[in-house]
């Protein structure tokens, strides 16, 4: 597979499109049913945590300018932690990108395909996603900055149309369930910077490595302008938010605004982008699956990973039994798995690199002090 490098714009779009693609599934209604009209302070309050966790980072990187996380594990355990860790991110990418286009492929038949079955929907996104990879990751990495371009700009129509119909006292009680709650037991909802773990895989795909910072901090903003919007969206707006479960609450919330006698069904033509998002979505985490996959077995040519990368996907997205159950899947997998390694396991590694740099080029200096003395 040919290695393309990333521009600045491209790097933050494959960041941004894996928190996009849940915003306009069921990650608001997780935040809000979690902490009610305090959900907009807990969002300020993880992006604060998540803005000072990727300043650590960054600077936690500047010593492995061209290195991934799965270099830095080598560097720190050799073979075994590159591949342990190899291992892990792919068995996690599989999970997460099988019950989300398995959670949205639901979604899209109950809105408009009552008829068709869900397995025809799911083969036809993993059909694309192949297609996607074969062609290229250049055509992958370009045809995202489009789609979470155009995501972006749905999502901010949808919060300006609905500032005529915001009730503030919605916020009302400040610290909703309690204090607790917003800051304790809501400190879980930093899981919604799941896509963040993009930050770790980067390195090596820049053009520019010292875009690294500027690329991850303007990242972290983005998610949580984004984040504040759709939940203020629907806490300010829609008073029954928190208990739709079968379909998008931002679908909900489209629906029930009017956008103009010539846009009279406003929520077909978001529907459209959305799907073309969850493509775009779907092709950059085979993607870094199959990136994974080439690193880990030291092959020259990734594409024939491609197909079983697919049909893994396909298969993991069959599993779960309901529309319920793969959203509680996903929630299971983003709350116990990604934010363990995002927050502990990942910066863990970090560490450990960056003592045993420091220590290496130590005991170099002394050995060259001592040769400059004889």
């Amino acid at each position: 597979m040919k290695i393309n490098k990333t521009t600045f714009v491209q790097a933050i779009a494959l960041v941004l499109i894996i928190t996009i693609t849940r915003l306009v599934l069921n990650l608001p209604q997780v935040i809000i049913l979690s902490c009610s009209s305090s959900s907009l302070l807990n969002i300020i309050y993880i992006s604060i945590i998540a803005f000072v966790f990727i300043l650590i980072i960054t600077k936690l990187f500047k010593n492995f300018g061209n290195s991934d996380i799965i270099d830095i594990s080598d560097f720190v355990g050799g073979k075994f932690l590159k591949i342990l860790i190899g291992i892990l991110l792919i068995a996690y990418l599989i999970f997460v990108a099988g019950n989300l286009i398995r959670d949205f492929s639901e979604v899209i038949q109950i809105l408009y395909y009552n008829k068709a079955q869900v397995l025809y929907l799911l083969a036809f996104f993993i059909i694309v996603c192949i297609i996607a990879n074969l062609i290229g990751e250049g055509a992958v990495v370009k045809s995202n900055v489009i789609f979470v371009s155009i995501m972006i700009i749905s999502l901010l129509i949808t919060f300006i149309t609905i500032i005529p119909n915001i009730t503030i006292q919605r916020t009302l009680p400040i610290l909703g369930y309690g204090a607790k709650e917003t800051f304790v037991s809501g400190l879980s909802n930093i899981f919604s910077f799941s896509g963040l773990f993009v930050i770790f895989l980067l390195p090596p795909m820049l053009s520019e490595k010292k875009d690294f910072k500027k690329i991850s901090i303007i990242s972290t903003i983005l998610i949580a302008v984004l984040l504040l919007l759709t939940v203020a969206s629907l806490l300010l707006s829609l008073s029954f938010a928190a208990d739709i479960e079968k379909i998008s609450p931002v679908y909900s919330l489209i629906s029930n605004n009017e956008f103009g006698r010539f846009l009279q069904h406003p929520e077909s033509l978001f529907v459209l982008t959305w799907i073309l998002a969850f493509m775009t979505y779907l092709n950059v985490t085979c993607m870094f699956i199959i990136r994974i996959l080439k690193k880990i077995t030291n092959v020259k040519n990734a594409k024939p990973f491609t197909i079983p990368v697919g049909i893994a996907v396909l298969i993991m997205a069959i599993i779960p039994k309901s529309l319920l159950q793969a959203r509680q899947l996903g929630i299971l997998a983003y709350k116990y798995f990604s934010t363990p390694a995002l927050f502990v396991i990942f910066p863990l590694i970090l560490i450990l690199a960056n003592i045993k740099y420091k220590k290496i080029h130590s005991n170099k200096n002394t050995m060259q002090d001592e040769n400059t003395l004889d």
